[in-house]
């Protein structure tokens, strides 16, 4: 049960984040990790990550998918709610607007 809460609440913020002016999917959900962009170069995505992680809110890693560096979200954490994984949108929304 928690694993298909945490696959699912990792589709639902997937949809949000897709749904956010300047942002791609750049993969796909696979279980609980799915990966994104915001509009800029590699630069901008290491700017990012590092904003949403120096917030302590929530930390996210980085990666590279097709030659390009991307932001990876994934849920596991064991005691994690669906208003954990939720407020996820509102940290890198925030975090977007603070380095624009």
């Amino acid at each position: 049960n928690r694993i298909r809460n945490h696959v699912a609440w990792a589709h639902e913020l997937c949809e949000t984040i897709r749904a956010m002016d300047a942002f791609t999917i750049t993969s796909e959900p696979t279980l609980s990790l799915f990966t994104f962009r915001v509009q800029g170069d590699d630069e901008t995505q290491q700017r990012l990550v590092d904003a949403i992680n120096d917030d302590g809110r929530i930390y996210l890693t980085q990666g590279s998918h097709d030659g390009q560096k991307v932001i990876r979200f994934q849920v596991g954490q064991f005691d994690t709610t669906r208003k954990d994984v939720m407020m996820a949108a509102e940290v890198i929304s925030e975090a977007w607007e603070t380095i624009r």
